[in-house]
């Protein structure tokens, strides 16, 4: 048995030029010789008996040779796939779960070795393949993939690479990956080539679900749980990425900018775990991409308002619109760039865990009481400093999204109010934040002279700042509830 490490990595872009630099990159090392031809049969009994008890049993022609293939149930987050596999040289593709003599394997499969086997799907593929030594030592193989899935009669395409670690340390794998995205137009796929025939089969359902919480323990390391929900995040970002990508939207870009807004309040809040500052560069590389997003964001707000208000109005809201989604900018939003971020503090995180002699509980209290006085103080000063608003705006942003993450570890205290008393103030600061910014882009439009533009653009920009001083007015009114909500970690 083997435990196999790899991380698979989707090509975003398969043009025959993008083919032709993933190919010659030398990262990857890809030799001149012919590529190796793949054919392999995936079985399962019409009950899907050995799905169920995660268990996946291919046989897979090799070049002249046929291997038959068992992987158990392991883990896959983020595009990295870790679980045990059995490996046997066979004679042809006739299924016999017989072959499979090592007695861990065995035992797993007792219960089926009676089973009516059938063929469920089909991988053909060429592989390009090569082994590479990373900087620590570590060796890496890689593959380049290109073919197709093949179940009940349709058909998906194989585009990827994979890099799986033969020998070292799991963190050179997703180091040379990061290096790979920062250069290709690759993202961390978390779907085998299996569950990706299921699905086209439709024997598995269409995606896999986004994790909702990472599990706290109230007494483990701080530390340790630090290091385990920066790692959780991250696989969630990659996630959020990989939906936007699949599916571009206002609303995936809005979640994938949560969710790194998230990891990053949560780099912040845990500094002190880091005495060696390990984590600032990936603070100031996700402060960069997500400050290269503020022009993208605030034009799709405009949008919203516009439409909207145009609504309201019973306007037709074309022109303003068409002038503004033209103006927009159109550039992709560097995600492959952001997975080599995430790729890179994920490794660092492998190689450097987080540690500390306080316990989570005691250290996100202590760390909260800190927070929050700085976070009244902040709020104290905006009476006589209103543009102070938009630092409060942040600061209320990183409370409320670490509150999120930690509230777990005050089950037995309602966290609801304050958790709900943020969301309003963080709501209300934004809606101010977007009236002042409002006025750089629409203040040049309302001397276009094209038909109705003008007037749109000061019917929009009348309506933001009309209302600005009405939220300035409500935001002090919760603000003054939120100074006597009670915090869920003061004992």
């Amino acid at each position: 048995m083997v435990v196999e490490e790899e991380l698979k990595l989707q090509i975003m872009d398969d043009t025959a030029p993008v083919w032709k630099r993933i190919a010659e990159h030398p990262l990857l090392a890809i030799s001149k010789e012919p590529p190796l031809q793949l054919h392999a049969f995936y079985f399962d009994s019409r009950d899907s008996a050995l799905q169920r008890a995660r268990l996946a049993y291919r046989v897979r022609r090799e070049g002249d040779a046929w291997i038959a293939t068992l992987k158990a149930g392991g883990q896959s987050a983020g595009g990295l796939h870790q679980r045990p596999e059995w490996n046997v040289p066979v004679a042809s593709n006739q299924p016999d779960l017989s072959v499979f003599t090592d007695s861990e394997a065995a035992a797993m499969l007792a219960p089926f070795t009676e089973l009516d086997l059938q063929v469920i799907l089909e991988t053909r593929f060429e592989r390009h393949e090569s082994r590479v030594t990373h900087t620590d030592g570590s060796e890496i193989i890689v593959a380049l993939d290109r073919g197709e899935i093949l179940a009940r009669g349709q058909s998906e395409s194989i585009r990827e690479v994979e890099l799986e670690l033969a020998k070292g340390n799991a963190a050179a794998v997703l180091e040379m990956g990061a290096s790979l995205c920062q250069d290709l137009p690759l993202i961390p796929d978390q779907e085998s080539k299996l569950f990706r025939g299921l699905r086209l089969a439709g024997l598995v359902s269409d995606e896999k679900p986004r994790d909702t919480a990472w599990p706290l323990h109230r007494r483990e390391n701080a530390g340790t749980a630090f290091s385990q929900i920066l790692t959780w995040q991250l696989q969630q970002i990659i996630h959020d990425t990989r939906k936007h990508w699949a599916k571009t939207s206002p609303e995936s870009f809005h979640d994938l900018r949560k969710s790194v807004r998230s990891l990053r309040a949560t780099l912040r809040f845990c500094r002190a775990l880091d005495p060696d500052n390990l984590l600032q560069p990936f603070r100031l590389a996700l402060q960069e991409w997500f400050h290269q997003q503020n022009q993208k964001r605030d034009y799709e707000a405009l949008l919203g308002y516009w439409t909207e208000i145009a609504a309201t109005m019973t306007l037709d809201p074309a022109p303003l619109q068409g002038i503004l989604s033209a103006q927009a900018p159109q550039q992709a939003e560097q995600l492959p760039q952001l997975v080599a971020i995430l790729l890179k503090l994920w490794a660092s995180l492998m190689r450097h865990p987080l540690s500390h002699a306080k316990n989570l509980q005691d250290f996100s209290e202590s760390q909260l009481h800190r927070e929050d006085r700085k976070l009244m103080t902040a709020g104290k000063m905006l009476l006589d400093h209103p543009e102070a608003l938009h630092s409060l705006r942040i600061r209320i942003k990183n409370t409320r999204y670490v509150m999120i993450t930690l509230a777990p570890l005050w089950p037995g205290k309602d966290s609801k109010a304050l958790l709900k008393l943020l969301a309003t103030l963080q709501g209300i600061a934004g809606e101010i934040h977007d009236a002042d910014m409002a006025g750089q882009y629409l203040n040049p439009l309302t001397n276009n002279l094209k038909a109705g533009v003008a007037f749109q653009a000061g019917a929009l920009l009348g309506f933001l700042q009309g209302r600005e001083a009405r939220q300035r007015k409500k935001f002090q009114k919760f603000w003054l509830r939120l100074e006597s909500t009670a915090r869920p970690w003061d004992s």
